[in-house]
């Protein structure tokens, strides 16, 4: 299933473990390309926070990608490879082998429906700061949920990473406010907002019950929205 390579889109988040090292030696990262059949490309870690990790980086180093694929039923795959090259120049890449197998299980418990819901984000970014962000909720699932919000200053990768905790605040006009625990999984940016996929943390089945119970449409918030300004 090493189809699951070309689902990945460009500036996607991913995860890369480095598999010969003695201690936990992890990191994020951006999706660059690929040439099928040959190689998975991305970007080398951040120096300022992955320093150790980049001297570690050579070729033929054993690695395990790990990416999260928002499609229809929500996946999370990985693969065992190894590093083939380490390029400087434009900037520096990372071609990683062509997997001949990634492992991938559905992440969502149930089925995902729309939403239209507002809500606002607060978390600590990347860079340990306390941030807060107005936004929507797009579509619900049992296990999260998708949203956006406003894009702020900063550049994206100063912002949110795969694994950032963020507390999510959600309008229900009928069930009042619930506020809901998550971890982030996804970040793109679309247009001029922020889209991301979370994932409801555990010991929370009462909240997403709740939201579940209510309405998942506030019809006079997406009607301002629609009304030409």
């Amino acid at each position: 299933m090493a189809s699951k390579i070309s689902e990945l889109v460009t500036g996607q988040k991913i995860e890369v473990q480095l598999a010969s090292s003695n201690v936990p030696a992890r990191f994020y990262s951006e999706f660059i390309g690929a040439v099928k059949d040959r190689w998975v490309i991305v970007n080398m870690p951040d120096a300022r926070k992955y320093k150790d990790v980049r001297e570690l980086l050579q070729e033929k180093t054993p690695v395990i990608v790990r990416f999260v694929l928002e499609n229809e039923s929500g996946e999370i795959c990985a693969f065992r490879s190894e590093v083939s090259y380490v390029i400087s120049h434009p900037t520096k890449m990372l071609f990683i082998l062509w997997p001949s197998q990634v492992e991938h299980r559905v992440i969502r418990k149930g089925r995902r429906f729309d939403a239209f819901l507002p809500a606002s984000v607060s978390g600590q970014s990347v860079k340990g700061e306390e941030k807060t962000f107005k936004g929507h909720v797009l579509d619900v699932s049992e296990s999260g949920c998708r949203l956006k919000h406003e894009k702020p200053e900063e550049k994206l990768a100063e912002l949110w990473e795969n694994g950032s905790k963020i507390a999510l605040k959600i309008e229900q006009k009928n069930n009042g406010d619930l506020t809901l625990n998550a971890m982030v999984r996804q970040i793109k940016q679309v247009d001029d907002q922020i889209e991301l996929g979370v994932q409801f943390m555990g010991n929370q089945k009462e909240q997403v019950n709740s939201l579940f119970s209510g309405s998942l449409v506030d019809i006079d918030e997406l009607s301002r929205l629609e009304s030409p300004k």
